[in-house]
């Protein structure tokens, strides 16, 4: 009982860290959507209708690795449930660029198709490592390519 007590501490205390880190003053960016820092960090700093989406794809995920994994009861050890969550990672990076492409009615950025897909596989976490990653240049954040001024 003592274990199972000090790693819920131990993952209360990494998840409270990952939340401060989240939570520190980032770089401005072009796109400013007026809500919070804590609902900024969630969404990256994107569209918050793309958190709508990853939210839902990912619930829907989480929900199919469950009902693949119920009647083990969530035995790590055979297998099943690491093979769940490979699956349902993967369905999720693959859906959550075609629902978010229909829901904004545009296609993605590429930063906004990464950070969706790494957030599959390590919610919340995995997109705040890719956004910290990506450069911030034309390409990645999907920004039109500068245009040439002539002088007469």
């Amino acid at each position: 009982m003592e274990g199972v007590i000090t790693m819920k501490r131990s993952f209360l205390a990494a998840l409270a860290l990952v939340l401060l880190i989240g939570l520190q003053p980032q770089a401005a960016r072009a796109q400013d959507n007026g809500w919070n820092a804590l609902w900024s960090w969630l969404s990256h700093g994107q569209d918050p209708r793309l958190t709508a989406v990853g939210i839902g794809v990912g619930t829907a995920s989480t929900a199919a690795s469950f009902a693949a994994t119920a009647h083990h009861h969530g035995h790590i050890g055979d297998g099943v449930f690491i093979s769940a969550w490979a699956a349902t990672s993967y369905g999720c990076a693959v859906v959550y660029p075609m629902v978010g492409t229909v829901v904004l009615n545009r296609p993605l950025t590429p930063r906004e198709a990464y950070v969706g897909m790494a957030d599959c596989v390590l919610p919340f976490i995995g997109g705040w490592l890719v956004d910290a990653a990506l450069p911030h240049d034309a390409w990645t954040d999907g920004l039109p390519p500068p245009t040439a001024h002539r002088h007469h």
